[in-house]
């Protein structure tokens, strides 16, 4: 299936929220944009395709193990 407008929307938003996350070294913002990422991707679009998400995205997320 190809990936609606608003998953790749949904994909740009999580790649931002990802370099948030790395720009960052305090341990309560890390906590709340982790949180933000499991909301993200647990209701993202059922087309969203993970497989277009940058390499940094996906080593990042799959450190997290929110890649399921």
């Amino acid at each position: 299936m190809p990936e609606s407008v608003l998953a790749a929307l949904q994909r740009r938003q999580i790649e931002i929220t990802i370099g948030k996350l790395l720009l960052t070294d305090d341990h309560y913002m890390r906590l709340e944009i982790t949180e933000r990422l499991r909301h993200l991707i647990a209701h993202a679009d059922p087309s969203l395709d993970k497989s277009q998400l940058s390499e940094g995205a996906l080593e990042e997320l799959q450190e997290l193990d929110l890649l399921h």
